[in-house]
């Protein structure tokens, strides 16, 4: 399907004028030709960069070389875009500008998704959305969220990427942002069709089509006809498809969309071709070469100059025997002639159509791998981390539990003796009680630290386990519901990321949420699995909770979430409880 990337058109007022023009200004100026001419916004942003970094203005400066590296990206310079990125992030971090960061990290996603550089793409799409986030910035977090949802898109992982272009629509529903809920719905289109949910993807591209037309987006209005054709053809539904298709040649032409003219004609011959219409499918074909004529290099013109040629000497050769055709015999060879020529150029037709069907497959296959090889190292990589946490977990376990335990458990036996030996007053049975409150701290903290039931059980047994020695201590009454939990396809690390996260939560409610009730419910939904955490605790402040240091606990529950491909959903306010969401695409994790 034809996609565009996601863009957000800063308008200013430019003038060539630069010398008289204040930072800010040139900033501007640089970002409003960003559609125009790529020159300009290079020319733009390297003054503002400049003048910025003689004026000390870091932020400016920082600012000036995002916009020039963007710059870059969009002429095809892609060394000069990533060096001018590394140094606006290097400004950005000095002074601690976490709008910028997420402003540079979102349109970063897309630069390492052109150059298929998916390990980099999955790791600053993550820090877009953080920093969006973390600063409530309502504008850049939905570009941030459906950027992530391309990079999933780009690698297949179709489930995944459907839910971020959700969350993205409704993000920029919330701030009636019509042209980026356009987008979102255009690329979840894609991932609809990607999974042959063709009549779904057609109702998302239809609604995207009237958002841009009430916009005026006429650019869009177009690609959104074209993307239903593409769906109709996929269902052999010629006539609305063919219908698509010539709306598609004529907005082009008024728009001298060149591209999506050259487009229209390809698409519409093989739409008439999978009809077996093989003249109306040569004529747009033709039409499509002599378009493409003025757009390819001398080498693709040589190539069509001498189909051109071809096909004109046996016009002319058909013409000639028509002329000289005197009877019904030479009639009847001409009408030979005919089916001769018409059957030729279906088969051109045709192996163009198979050579270009059997390249993208090789393509894509080889493009497969790439990404097969570099999400295993990632993985191995990712393993070897959480598997060095955990071993640190555990020897820490072992320490206390075989190290102070013991020294503990002696203390106490000396303690008996001792009584046994003198008399058996109240500060030895203190001395006895104190060391026995010591000893079951010890054990519950390396029980805590590596829970032996992890090991061997499922995500819900190892809950239920937790759940049953919390409840030993009489604190707050823990409700249980699991629906379809009994078998649930994820591995040992994502258990343990769930199982530390609920141990988190948990531990935050008996410390700090003075609750009488917790209710934790655990859905396998088969693709996605939901757990929820719902106490009747006297709740917080969230926004003012995270911009402080006693943010860090559901920082890190975050952190965890996201590392396996999930969400976390926090509803509260100070009064109400807590309701913590958390949402796992079980396709993604597999």
């Amino acid at each position: 399907m034809y996609r565009i990337p996601l863009t957000v058109l800063f308008i200013a007022f430019s003038s060539l004028n630069t010398s008289a023009q204040t930072t800010r200004q040139l900033l501007d100026s640089a970002r409003y030709n960003k559609t125009k001419d790529f020159a300009k916004v290079i020319a733009y942003s390297t003054k503002a960069y400049e003048k910025a970094k003689a004026d000390k203005q870091t932020k400016l400066e920082a600012e000036g070389a995002f916009v020039r590296g963007l710059g870059n990206y969009l002429s095809g310079k892609y060394d000069e875009c990533l060096r001018w990125y590394f140094e606006s992030e290097r400004l950005y971090t000095s002074v601690k500008d976490t709008s910028g960061l997420a402003e540079l990290y979102s349109d970063m996603t897309i630069f390492y998704l052109r150059v298929k550089k998916f390990k980099e793409a999955d790791e600053v799409s993550k820090k877009a959305i953080q920093y969006a986030a973390a600063i409530n910035n309502k504008r850049q977090l939905p570009t941030a969220v459906n950027n992530r949802g391309l990079m999933f898109l780009d690698i297949e992982k179709l489930d995944s990427a459907i839910v971020y272009f959700k969350n993205s629509y409704g993000l920029y529903k919330n701030i009636n942002d019509k042209l980026g809920m356009s987008y979102a719905l255009d690329y979840q289109a894609s991932a609809l069709s990607g999974k042959n949910e063709l009549d779904a993807a057609l109702r998302a591209l239809g609604e995207s089509k009237q958002l841009r037309a009430g916009v005026g987006d006429k650019i869009g209005e177009v690609l959104a006809i074209t993307n239903m054709g593409e769906i109709y053809l996929k269902q052999n539904r010629f006539k609305e498809a063919t219908q698509n298709f010539l709306q598609t040649v004529s907005g082009a032409k008024a728009l001298k969309y060149t591209e999506l003219e050259l487009y229209g004609y390809e698409i519409l011959g093989q739409t008439y071709a999978a009809q077996g219409l093989f003249k109306q499918a040569y004529g747009y074909q033709k039409q499509h070469l002599e378009l493409k004529e003025k757009a390819m290099d001398a080498k693709h013109n040589k190539d069509i100059e001498e189909l051109q040629t071809r096909y004109e000497t046996v016009k002319k050769e058909q013409q000639n025997k028509l002329l000289t055709a005197q009877s019904k015999e030479q009639q009847a060879e001409l009408s030979r002639n005919q089916i001769g020529i018409y059957a030729l150029i279906a088969t051109i037709v045709f192996t163009a159509i198979i050579f270009y069907l059997v390249y993208n497959r090789y393509r894509v296959k080889q493009q497969a791998r790439f990404r097969e090889a570099m999400l295993e190292e990632e993985h191995l990589r990712a393993r070897g981390i959480m598997d060095a946490e955990e071993n640190e977990r555990q020897r820490l376990a072992r320490e206390l539990h075989d190290g102070i335990g013991q020294l503990l458990c002696s203390a106490r036996r000396q303690l008996e003796f001792a009584q046994l030996d003198g008399i058996n007053d109240a500060d030895d049975n203190a001395a006895l009680q104190m060391l026995d409150d010591s000893i079951k701290e010890v054990r519950d903290l390396s029980h805590s630290m590596m829970p032996p039931y992890i090991l061997n059980k499922n995500l819900r047994e190892a809950i239920e386990e937790f759940i049953c020695r919390l409840n030993n201590k009489e604190l707050v009454n823990i409700y249980t519901e699991w629906v379809n939990t009994d078998v649930i396809a994820i591995d040992k690390t994502t258990t343990l990321m769930l199982y530390r996260s609920v141990q988190e939560i948990i531990s935050n409610v008996f410390k700090h949420a003075r609750a009488k009730n917790i209710h934790i419910e655990l859905v396998n939904h088969d693709t996605e699995l939901t757990l929820m955490i719902v106490d009747d605790g006297i709740g917080f402040d969230k926004e003012m909770l995270f911009k402080t240091s006693k943010g860090l606990g559901l920082k890190n529950i975050e952190s965890r979430i996201a590392y396996i491909g999930g969400s976390l959903d926090i509803d509260t306010m100070p009064g109400k409880g807590v309701t913590y969401v958390i949402e796992l695409p079980l396709l993604s994790v597999a």
